[in-house]
C-alpha cells in the first residue's frame, strides 16, 4: 500500500485492484479511499458502489453502479446493485419498478432473486422473501447476503445449529462480512464454544480496530473464561 501511496502516477487499474483487494477483507473506508481516486476503471467504479453500499453510503453507491455500466461494466450487475441500493435508502417502489423493468435479462441471477426477496421481506411476506434467498442460495452457494438473511431467521426461530451453519457458509467466502462474524460469535458463545467466539470477535477488531461491540463482547467472553478458571480452581481446592 505503501508503494502505491508515494506514486501520484499510479493507473487507474493499479488503485482498483488494490481498493477491491481491501474491499475483500471488509477494509470498507480505506477501499473507498482507493477506488474513488479510479475514474476510467469500469470494475472500480463497480465495488466503489459496494463499499458505499457497506457504509450505508446509498445514494452515493448509486451513482457509482450507474458510472460503472457507463464505463462497460455488465449492464445487469449494474443494474441489480443500484436496485438494491435504491431499496436500502428507502427508495422502495423505484426499486422494485426497476427490478421489473430488467426482470427478463436478471431473473437467472442469484442477486435478482436475493433483490426479489428483500424486496418481499420488505413488504412482509417473510416466507416469500425466504423462498427467493433460498434459490439465490441455490444459485450461488457462496452469496453471502442471501446466506445472511436466511441464518439470522433461523437464529430468529432457535434454529442456532443450522444459523451457524448458514453463517459459516457466508464467511467460507470473500467479501468479509463483519455483521456475520459478530453474529456467529455470539451464536457461538451461547453454545459455550467460546475459543471460537473469541475468534470472531477478534477477527473483527482486526479489520476495525474501534469497533466497540466487538471490543465488548471479547472482554466478555473473557470475563467468563476467568469465572470458569475460579470455579475449577475452588474445586480442586476442595478436592484436597
Amino acid at each position: 500500500r505503501r508503494t502505491v501511496d508515494r506514486n501520484s502516477e499510479a493507473s487507474d487499474a493499479t488503485y482498483a485492484k488494490l481498493g477491491s483487494s481491501l474491499y475483500l477483507l471488509g477494509q470498507h473506508q480505506a477501499a473507498h479511499n482507493y477506488l474513488s481516486q479510479t475514474s476510467t476503471n469500469a470494475t472500480g467504479a463497480f465495488i466503489l458502489g459496494l463499499a458505499c453500499v457497506s457504509m450505508d453510503r446509498f445514494e452515493e453507491a448509486t451513482e457509482h453502479f450507474t458510472n460503472a455500466a457507463n464505463l462497460g461494466y455488465d449492464v445487469v450487475d449494474c443494474e441489480l446493485q443500484r436496485v438494491g441500493s435504491l431499496r436500502l435508502s428507502g427508495q422502495r417502489e423505484d426499486a422494485e419498478a426497476a427490478l421489473k423493468k430488467i426482470a427478463s435479462k436478471a431473473v437467472s441471477r442469484a442477486d435478482y432473486s436475493f433483490q426479489m426477496g428483500c424486496i418481499l421481506a420488505d413488504k412482509g411476506d417473510t416466507l416469500g422473501g425466504i423462498e427467493y434467498f433460498e434459490r439465490a442460495v441455490d444459485m450461488d452457494p457462496h452469496h453471502t447476503r442471501a446466506l445472511f438473511w436466511l441464518a439470522g431467521e433461523n437464529a430468529r426461530h432457535g434454529n442456532d445449529e443450522e444459523a451457524i451453519r448458514l453463517y459459516e457458509q457466508a464467511l467460507s467466502s470473500p467479501p468479509l462480512y463483519i455483521g456475520a462474524l459478530l453474529n456467529l460469535g455470539l451464536l457461538y458463545e451461547d453454545a459455550n464454544r467460546l475459543d471460537q467466539a473469541a475468534f470472531c470477535f477478534r477477527r473483527v477488531l482486526e479489520t476495525e480496530p474501534t469497533h466497540q461491540r466487538a471490543r465488548l463482547y471479547l472482554k466478555d467472553i473473557d470475563a467468563s473464561e476467568g469465572m470458569f478458571y475460579d470455579e475449577d480452581s475452588v474445586k480442586a481446592e476442595q478436592k484436597r
